[in-house]
């Protein structure tokens, strides 16, 4: 076989090397033809190569899911660390590896990023993965429901606001997961009621309401609009005909109630109940739906298409979560903080719904969603989080690691210098408060590290030490970044002799960052070197 490169580069040693040998019937997964039974490969080095070259011919690097051990992911898991260590950069992993569980698929390997990214990125195309970041005006509303309003604009000019309930991220995502889960059950033979109010719909458009006419429900009542949600769903359909004001049949009240009056358990529209507590026994617009669920049933049985749910596989659907700890966990989760536990998911056997306040749904969490958090523990220690939540996910702690840095750049060694500095914070501060390791990861120069120090280490140590110069002159190991400022003493004789003022208190400022000590290599290696450090000062 002739060379193989990629980016002109031979990558034969990035296969991972195989400890014990091969047989042939195992070696047809990878592709080979194989020419004898009942013999084995003994040179690894060839049969490596041909892994690469099998590899290489699909076009990208892949990790054959037999060879990676993925443990059982939890359903609830939080990535907590301080700043710069990957959390968020590492939950496309954690969702990949989810996915990789319940899907028999392939993932690009670790150092083929760009790849994984697209693998990512077709997932929440596919709306298996959603992303939110909470804050501090994030709420129930935009996590679970809400209510919006919309304007519609039926007659001439006139406006009407109405309210329309939305659901918000986490719903969403639990309604498609529910659905899959529903669909994979042995034997499910449910009917579709999506699809088909869908298919009635566009029914009713194309054949009437686009050519102008209205569909005709019973006793000149027609339907003469089929009104759309702000995501442009259909949502309800807009009575005519006789009804001059403007009445609607919402599509969730059908949903509610149509397999009833297949079941023969709606039989006059009396028996249509209210959405809300009423004093009526019967819903306002009950005698119209009532003639809706007739035509919905004699269009369902003229089709010549099945309207029953196809039985699919059991998807993962994932939640991902960033700085979950920035908001109201409480008041953003609300009563879910108890559906999300394991046991009281949607097909577990203390499985629970509640019903929810402002659609007055009964909702449940499937047990195929998984919920991945990020937490920056500078910003908030996880001893301070809801003790609701810390019950209920596992967490998984990322500090910074050295070892992905370089030991070179420009003479700078970055694995020292950043070990130097989180030991110093580490002492004067706690472990939560250290500097990531991807402040620095790029870094290949000493252009670079200079506007990482003036532009995000400097300003991450004065919020660290609010700024007591002194502790953050300390932390650089006195390098010259920070320098002690002796002000002219005329302007504070009257001061320092006040009784409650320390006179002896010594001022520091940042050395300007157009002084030429930024673009020395001395200065960052003083931060891990005494001998750099005492040769520099001597300099001085």
């Amino acid at each position: 076989m002739k060379e193989i490169k990629e980016d002109g580069k031979f990558i034969i040693n990035k296969i991972q090397k195989l400890e014990k040998t091969i047989s042939l019937n195992d070696a047809r997964e990878y592709g080979f033809k194989v020419p004898q039974r009942n013999q084995n490969f003994y040179n690894m080095f060839v049969l490596n190569y041909l892994l690469l070259a099998n590899n290489l011919i699909k076009g990208k690097k892949m990790i054959i899911d037999d060879e990676v051990n993925i443990k059982n992911p939890p359903l609830n898991q939080i990535l907590y660390g301080p700043p710069g260590t990957g959390k968020t950069y590492h939950t496309i992993d954690k969702a990949l590896e989810i996915i990789l569980k319940e899907e028999k698929i392939q993932i690009p390997s670790e150092d083929d990023r760009v790849n994984r990214k697209k693998l990512f990125d077709e997932y929440i195309k596919n709306g298996q993965i959603v992303f939110t970041t909470f804050h501090q005006s994030y709420g129930y509303e935009e996590f679970v429901e809400g209510i919006k309003p919309v304007m519609d604009s039926e007659q001439g000019n006139s406006k009407e606001v109405e309210y329309e309930i939305k659901d918000g991220v986490f719903k969403e995502l639990c309604k498609k997961a529910n659905k899959n889960y529903l669909s994979s059950n042995e034997n499910n033979n449910e009917l579709d009621l999506d699809k088909l109010i869908f298919e009635f719909a566009n029914y009713i458009n194309q054949n009437f309401i686009n050519k102008g006419d209205e569909f005709p429900l019973e006793n000149r009542v027609n339907i003469k609009e089929i009104l759309l949600n702000s995501k442009g769903e259909y949502r309800s359909f807009l009575l005519g005909g006789s009804i001059k004001s403007p009445q609607r049949l919402t599509i969730d009240i059908i949903k509610r109630d149509y397999l009833n009056f297949k079941e023969n358990k709606i039989l006059d529209y009396k028996d249509i109940k209210p959405k809300y507590e009423s004093q009526s026994d019967y819903h306002g617009n009950a005698i119209y739906y009532f003639m809706f669920y007739k035509k919905l049933k004699e269009f369902e049985n003229t089709q010549n298409v099945s309207f029953k749910n196809i039985n699919e596989k059991l998807k993962p659907y994932i939640i991902i979560i960033d700085e979950i700890n920035r908001g109201n966990v409480s008041k953003i989760f609300g009563e879910l903080i108890t559906l999300i536990e394991p046991s009281k998911r949607i097909g577990e056997s203390e499985e629970l719904k509640i019903t929810l306040p402002y659609s007055g749904e009964k909702f449940g969490v499937p047990k195929n969603v998984y919920i991945i958090g990020t937490m920056n523990t500078a910003d908030r220690s996880i001893t301070s989080l809801d003790t609701a939540l810390r019950r209920r996910f596992e967490f998984v702690e990322m500090m910074p690691d050295v070892s992905k840095l370089s030991i070179d750049c420009e003479g700078v060694n970055l694995q020292e210098l950043l070990k130097a500095i989180n030991t110093r914070i580490e002492y004067l501060l706690d472990r939560e408060k250290t500097i990531g390791h991807a402040f620095f990861i790029s870094i290949d120069s000493l252009e670079k590290l200079k506007n990482v120090f003036q532009n995000k280490i400097i300003p991450l140590l004065q919020e660290y030490f609010y700024n007591n110069y002194a502790l953050i002159d300390a932390v650089l190991n006195n390098n010259g970044m920070i320098f002690e400022d002796k002000k002219d003493n005329k302007y504070l004789q009257k001061i320092k002799n006040l009784d409650n003022v320390d006179n002896e208190k010594n001022i520091y400022n940042i050395t300007s960052f157009n002084d030429e000590i930024w673009d020395k290599p001395e200065t960052y290696q003083a931060i891990y070197d005494d001998e750099k450090n005492k040769t520099k000062n001597d300099e001085q």
